[in-house]
């Protein structure tokens, strides 16, 4: 199958999955996993499969004991490690989250950021908020997809009175939002992902990313209605919002109000955004 391809049939279906729990067997490709074990595994992967379908139908702790019963059988398979993980988290087994997410990271997993993402959900959820800015930070470098990690960080930044940081971040999350060009690079990271740095496929899109190549593969696509799936308004308006609060706090009134009056222009009946506006608006008149 083509790359091209590829991306076009994922665009649209994977992107969001792996920036939010629930990304269900992204991680170690069952197929890989065959691969090396054709013979146990089969039995392990089916019984995970299982365990998938209790999870999507938020059955959860049947889903934890099919998950539990396939790493018996294969202790290193990535997928029901993953998983499991999920469905603790689900439940609010925070501890054993932590743990599952934890051994996952140990076994070089294909997609760090995702677990990095999630470790960071469940400090904030258990009033950790260093441990989750460690995490959330760490999977804005190991994410294809960093936006929200971004935004988490500025969150937290934000709430420790560290404006310039938070701002920092929040405008990174703005410069990594889901544009049908961070879309398509990030589509090429996580399908490179599924092969080893020597083969041919590898670096095949490796030198498309280095390239830049696929900037013009682009225009096979409409942008103007890619973009609109894509351009999440109130997202991006909450981010420019943020960062005129910060800069509000700074005293930085006259930058504050662009930011504030972008965030309107985007989602114009945010209402956070134009008490802020009102009050920045009404400083800059004294």
């Amino acid at each position: 199958m083509k790359i091209n391809t590829v991306i076009t049939y994922f665009i649209f279906s994977v992107w969001g999955g792996l920036l939010i729990m629930g990304g269900l067997t992204l991680i170690s490709p069952d197929w890989l996993v065959e691969l090396s074990h054709p013979g146990k595994n089969v039995e392990a992967i089916s019984i995970k499969n299982a365990g998938n379908t209790y999870l999507k139908s938020n059955k959860y702790n049947e889903a934890i004991q099919q998950y539990t019963k396939a790493l018996k059988i294969v202790p290193d398979l990535k997928s029901a490690i993953a998983n499991l993980a999920i469905a603790y988290q689900k439940t609010g087994d925070y501890n054993k989250a932590i743990i599952s997410f934890d051994h996952l990271l140990t076994l070089e997993p294909e997609y760090p950021g995702v677990i990095y993402y999630n470790l960071g959900e469940i400090y904030e959820k258990i009033g950790q908020p260093k441990k989750a800015l460690e995490s959330y930070l760490v999977a804005t470098h190991t994410s294809a997809f960093p936006e929200k990690a971004y935004q988490k960080a500025g969150h937290i930044y934000m709430n420790q009175k560290e404006w310039d940081i938070a701002i920092i971040n929040f405008k990174l999350a703005i410069e990594n939002r889901l544009t049908i060009e961070n879309s398509y690079k990030g589509m090429l990271l996580t399908y490179q992902k599924a092969y080893a740095d020597t083969t041919k496929k590898y670096q095949e899109i490796d030198d498309i990313l280095k390239t830049q190549s696929y900037l013009s593969r682009l225009s096979e696509y409409d942008e103007s209605i890619i973009n609109k799936q894509l351009y999440r308004e109130v997202n991006l308006a909450k981010t420019y919002n943020n960062i005129g609060y910060c800069l509000a706090m700074q005293v930085k009134y006259k930058e504050a109000k662009d930011y504030l009056i972008i965030a309107l222009k985007i989602y114009p009946s945010y209402t956070e955004a134009k008490n802020n506006l009102k009050i920045v608006e009404s400083q800059l008149a004294e």
